[in-house]
C-alpha cells in the first residue's frame, strides 16, 4: 500500500481535535516522577535488589502507525486514505524517504525532471520568504523517514498468521476494556460481531472463556502466567539481578517508589502494550541519566561496555522486536550524522537493542540494551545534563502554551472544538465526545543525539497516562520540549517518524494520533509525503482557500484578493507555530467524530483567511510574529 496516500486527519488536527486533515548495576536520580533502576557501580559492585526494585517504571507509551495485518481500513484514517487516493499533491513518479543514515533519497520511475538516476540524493527545498518582520521560510520539501520493522530469516507464512491472531486478540481486548471506543456506528465486521455476539465473540460462553483465560494467564498476550514467568526470570537472570542490571516491567505491580511518585497503576483503561513501550523508552532514558550522573570515572583510553536487561512479561516478542527496530534505526541515524559531520559533533552515546537469546517464543521477551562508551562520550553526556537546567521550567512552558491556545485556538477560532485553554471537546457531546481536560506536560530533553531517548520516555509516559485516565478525564496532550526549539528538522523528521512507528508497533492507530507543532514550523510544499501529523501541502491548502474565498464573498466584486503560494504556506505554518516545540496527542475516535461535524476544506480556507488573508478581519504576518514573540517571553 502506498503510504503517501494515507494522510490522516492529523494534518488538520489542532489541540484535542482540530479536525482532520489531519544493569552492571546503575542507579538513576529520579527525574520528574521517573523510577530509578537499582544501584551499583560499573566495576562490578553488587547490590541486593528486591523484585519491587526491578519493577519497571510505569511510564506508559503512545503513538504510531503500522503496516501490519490489523491496520484499520475504516474510520477517520480509512476515509482519509480514500480521499488521498482521489487527489494527491505529491508527484506519483517518485517517493522521498530517508535511509538509515538520515540521507534523503528520491526513488523515481523515469528520468523526468528529477534526473537520470533511479535514486538521487537531495535535501530540503525551501520556497518562501515572509515579510521583513518574519524572515523565515514557510514551506519546504519534507524528507520522508521510513522505519522498517525487521523481518528475521525465519519469518514465514505461519509467523504472519501468528501476527494476525495476536493482532485480533489485542484489538478484541481493547474493545472490551473500552480503550478503543466507537463513537460512530460500527462498520468493521469485528465490531459488529462484538455487538451481536456472532461467531462466539461477545457471547456469554466466549466471555467466560476469556475470563478463565485471563485468570490462568494474567498477561493475556504475554508468554504465560506472570508468576511462572517471574520464577523463570529469577532463575535465568540470577547474576544480572544480583548486579542490578535487570528490570521487570509489569503494569500490574509498580514498585513502592513508583506509587509514591504518582505512577499510574493498572486500571480498566491500562493497556499492556502501551506500558511495555513506555518501559522500553524509560530504560533507554535512565541509561542516559545514569551515565551522565552516577558512572564512576573511567581510566584514560579505556572503553566501557554495559548491558542492561528489560523483561516485558505483558507484551509479545513481536512488539518487543519492533520497539528494538525503532531504537536501532535511530542508532543508525545518529551514527551516520556523527560520521558525516565535518568538524564533527562530539561522539555521542549509541544504544543498541536486541532480544536476548535466552528467551524463545515460549518465554517472555527480554530486551538487551547494549552501550559502549569512552570518556569523551561521558563528558558530553554530563555537559548536556548540566545544560538542561538552563531550559525553561515546566510551569513556564505551560503558561506560554496556554497563552497560545487561548489566542490562536480559542479567540481566533482555529480549532472549533476548543473553547478554553484548559478543556476541549466542546460541540461534540451529541456524538459521544465528552468535554475533558487538556493535559500539559514538559520534557527537559535537549534537541540533539541521545537526548531523543529522554523525549520519547516523557512522551510515552504522558500518552499512557492519558489512555489510563479515559476520555472523560483527559481529552488531549500538549507536551512542550523547549530543548528542540531550534531543531525543526530533527523534530519534524526523525522524532515524529519514531513516534508514528511506536504507535504502529503496538497497533494503537485506533487509540491515539500525534500532531507536530514547532515555533519554526513550515508547510509541506507538496513535493513529498511528509508523514502523518503534519500540515496539508501548499497545493491542497491553496485549493481549499480559493474555494472558501469564492463561496464566502457574496458579489464576485467583493472577493478578497487571491494569495500567493508563499502566503498560503504562511497561513498553514502559522496554524502550527507554538512558543515551544510541542507534541500534540489526540484521541483517534474523537477525531473521527469531529470529521463528520465540519468540512475540512472550509475550515482550512477560513483559518488561512483569518491568519494571513488580505481582507477585513485578517491578523497579518506582523501581528502573528509579535504575538508569538510575546508568548515566548511570558
Amino acid at each position: 500500500m502506498n503510504r503517501r496516500r494515507m494522510r490522516p486527519l492529523l494534518s488538520s488536527a489542532m489541540m484535542m481535535i482540530v479536525l482532520p486533515t489531519p544493569c552492571p548495576s546503575f542507579s538513576v536520580p529520579r527525574r520528574e516522577n521517573n523510577h530509578s533502576p537499582a544501584s551499583s557501580s560499573i566495576t562490578g559492585t553488587t547490590t541486593d535488589p528486591t523484585w519491587s526494585d526491578l519493577t519497571p517504571s510505569s511510564r506508559l507509551a503512545t503513538s504510531a502507525l503500522d503496516d501490519g495485518p490489523s491496520r484499520p481500513s475504516t474510520g477517520w484514517r480509512g476515509r482519509m486514505r480514500r480521499r488521498m487516493s482521489e487527489e494527491d499533491d505529491t508527484d506519483d513518479r517518485g517517493v522521498d524517504y530517508a535511509d538509515e543514515s538520515g540521507t534523503l533519497v528520491r526513488q523515481v520511475e523515469d528520468d523526468g525532471e528529477y534526473g537520470a538516476n533511479d535514486a538521487t540524493t537531495t535535501k530540503t527545498t525551501t520556497t518562501t520568504e515572509s515579510s521583513s518582520r518574519c524572515p523565515m521560510s514557510f514551506s519546504m520539501t519534507f524528507p520522508r523517514y521510513r522505519i522498517e520493522y525487521g523481518r528475521s530469516s525465519s519469518s514465514s507464512s505461519s509467523s504472519s498468521r501468528d501476527d494476525r491472531v495476536e493482532s485480533d486478540k489485542r484489538r478484541t481486548r481493547r474493545l472490551r476494556r473500552g480503550i478503543i471506543t466507537k463513537l460512530r456506528p460500527r462498520s468493521r465486521p469485528e465490531d459488529d460481531a462484538v455487538a451481536r455476539g456472532d461467531d462466539g465473540i461477545g457471547s456469554p460462553l466466549r466471555i467466560l472463556s476469556d475470563i478463565l483465560g485471563e485468570v490462568m494467564n494474567p498477561s493475556s498476550i504475554g508468554g504465560g502466567n506472570i508468576a511462572r514467568s517471574r520464577r523463570w526470570a529469577e532463575s535465568s537472570y540470577e547474576g544480572e539481578i544480583m548486579m542490578g542490571n535487570f528490570r521487570w516491567a509489569s503494569s500490574s505491580s509498580p514498585s513502592p517508589s513508583e506509587e509514591a511518585a504518582g505512577a499510574v497503576v493498572s486500571t480498566t483503561n491500562t493497556d499492556e502494550d502501551f506500558h511495555a513501550a513506555a518501559a522500553f523508552w524509560k530504560m533507554a532514558s535512565d541509561i542516559i541519566t545514569y551515565l551522565a550522573t552516577d558512572l564512576p570515572p573511567l581510566e584514560d583510553n579505556t572503553l566501557g561496555q554495559i548491558t542492561w536487561y528489560l523483561a516485558l512479561p505483558e507484551t509479545t516478542p513481536s512488539v518487543a522486536r519492533k520497539l528494538c527496530d525503532i531504537l536501532n534505526w535511530y542508532a543508525d541515524y545518529s551514527s551516520g550524522r556523527i560520521a558525516t559531520t565535518e568538524g564533527g559533533e562530539e561522539a555521542d552515546l549509541i544504544i543498541r537493542t536486541d532480544l536476548d537469546s535466552r528467551c524463545d517464543e515460549n518465554k517472555i521477551p527480554v530486551v538487551m540494551f547494549n552501550v559502549t562508551f569512552d570518556d569523551g562520550v561521558i563528558r558530553q553526556l554530563r555537559r548536556r545534563h548540566e545544560r538542561r537546567s538552563l531550559l525553561p521550567k515546566a510551569d513556564t512552558t505551560e503558561k506560554r502554551t496556554k497563552a497560545w491556545v487561548k489566542r490562536l485556538l480559542v479567540q481566533l477560532g482555529i480549532c472549533p472544538f476548543t473553547k478554553s485553554e484548559v478543556r476541549s471537546g466542546q460541540g461534540l457531546k451529541d456524538l459521544g465526545v465528552p468535554v475533558a481536560s487538556i493535559m500539559y506536560r514538559h520534557s527537559e530533553s535537549l534537541g540533539r543525539g541521545s537526548d531523543v531517548y529522554l523525549l520519547m520516555a516523557d512522551a510515552w509516559k504522558a500518552i499512557s497516562d492519558m489512555v489510563a485516565a479515559g476520555p472523560s478525564r483527559v481529552s488531549s496532550i500538549l507536551l512542550s520540549a523547549p530543548g528542540f526549539d531550534d531543531c525543526f528538522d530533527l523534530w519534524a523528521g526523525p522524532v515524529f517518524a519514531m513516534l508514528e512507528s511506536c504507535v504502529g508497533a503496538i497497533q494503537a492507530e485506533e487509540i491515539v494520533g500525534v500532531v507536530c507543532f514547532h515555533p519554526k514550523y513550515v508547510t509541506p510544499d507538496g513535493q513529498s509525503w511528509p508523514g502523518f501529523g503534519q500540515m496539508h501541502s501548499v497545493p491542497r491548502l491553496k485549493k481549499w482557500y480559493n474555494q472558501y474565498n469564492s463561496v464566502s464573498s457574496a458579489p464576485a466584486s467583493s472577493a478578497s484578493p487571491s494569495l500567493t503560494d508563499d502566503e498560503i504556506a504562511a497561513g498553514g505554518a502559522w496554524q502550527r507555530r507554538t512558543p515551544h516545540a510541542v507534541i500534540n496527542v489526540l484521541r483517534a475516535e474523537q477525531l473521527e467524530a469531529a470529521e463528520g461535524r465540519r468540512s475540512t476544506g472550509e475550515l482550512y480556507g477560513r483559518n488561512i483567511h483569518v491568519l494571513v488573508g488580505k481582507g477585513e478581519g485578517s491578523v497579518g504576518l506582523d501581528k502573528l510574529f509579535e504575538d508569538l514573540k510575546r508568548e515566548q517571553c511570558l
